[in-house]
């Protein structure tokens, strides 16, 4: 006797399954920073789990799948996943400002305060977490103030930024708007009518070129080119396009480098843009080197960005 297969199940399960995975893929990261920017975190929540199954490890899904535990109010959670992206993306200033915010609204103000400083160090344009951090410092001496009275009661809630999307590229703070605890302050452009720069641009600069470094080191391509101006001219008759084409190949390549900067000095150019001539050190498994280099750059509301870059030998 010959058995009949039953079809009709098969054929519905593989197109329940197929139906699932249309949605998976149909859910845009466009509609989930819209769930996000709305406030519809429960929604938010659910989209990017589902997002994360269709791509895991998706950068910004991750990002607002963080942000949205946050708004349902699963705090432990919410840090858990900032703290892998922290760990993940050592040089994006978004995951350790959110993390602060969630430590101060626990009261671990040291806590908030250590990971608003580590951000700075590495992108000291950010006006939230410049912010952030003067309402740290504040609390801080607030605490230590009714210590010295007796007292721990304490039912201060900071009016602290959470951030809701990554790269915010145009932050930066304002001139004599940071607050003065705050070490990465970015102060304003020199008078033009000056030869001289003072002790503060002088450590923005020098910091802006270390950073520079720090991101080429962590082969964060997105961290890497925001350190350049729009009207940066990479030479050779390349276009901006063809350069961002190029740096990313090159950045995506998965081998650890390690870029140093020894010895800088800044002269002053006109219309208030600098030249930073340092020594720089590059190292990876398979090559080394040590050459002279000179970087123009310029100040634009985002902090200084690099206009052109020449590389000698040393």
């Amino acid at each position: 006797m010959t058995r009949r297969i039953a079809t009709k199940p098969f054929a519905a399960l593989l197109g329940a399954l197929l139906f699932v995975s249309a949605a998976a893929t149909a859910v845009t990261l466009d509609e989930l920073q819209q769930e996000i920017d709305t406030g519809k975190f429960d929604a938010a929540a659910r989209l990017s789990q589902t997002y994360l199954e269709a791509h895991p490890g998706n950068r910004d899904a991750r990002f607002m799948h963080a942000r949205a535990l946050a708004g349902q109010g699963h705090v432990e959670k919410a840090i858990a996943e900032y703290e892998k992206l922290a760990a993940d993306y050592p040089l994006r200033v978004e995951p350790a400002n959110n993390l602060a915010v969630l430590y101060a609204d626990q009261g671990e103000y040291d806590k908030a305060r250590k990971w608003l400083e580590k951000a700075l160090a590495t992108q000291p344009a950010y006006a939230t977490a410049h912010r952030n951090l003067g309402d740290v410092y504040t609390a801080l001496a607030e605490l230590a103030y009714r210590k010295a009275l007796g007292t721990d009661d304490d039912d201060t809630k900071l009016p602290l930024t959470m951030l809701d999307r990554l790269y915010y590229a145009q932050e930066s703070v304002a001139p004599g708007n940071a607050p003065t605890p705050a070490p990465a302050k970015r102060p304003a452009t020199p008078n033009s009518n000056s030869d001289t720069i003072s002790d503060q641009a002088s450590r923005s600069i020098i910091q802006t070129v270390r950073a520079w470094a720090q991101a080429w080191s962590a082969q964060d391509f997105d961290a890497y080119t925001d350190f350049y101006a729009d009207e940066y001219d990479p030479g050779d008759g390349m276009t901006r396009q063809e350069w961002l084409e190029l740096r990313q190949a090159r950045l995506n390549k998965p081998e650890d480098i390690h870029i140093r900067i020894e010895d800088p000095s800044i002269t002053r150019l006109a219309n208030g843009a600098v030249q930073v001539d340092f020594t720089q050190e590059y190292e990876s498994p398979r090559y080394s080197d040590r050459v002279d280099k000179q970087m123009v750059l310029t100040r634009t509301p985002a902090g200084w960005r690099i206009l052109r870059e020449t590389t000698g030998t040393n």
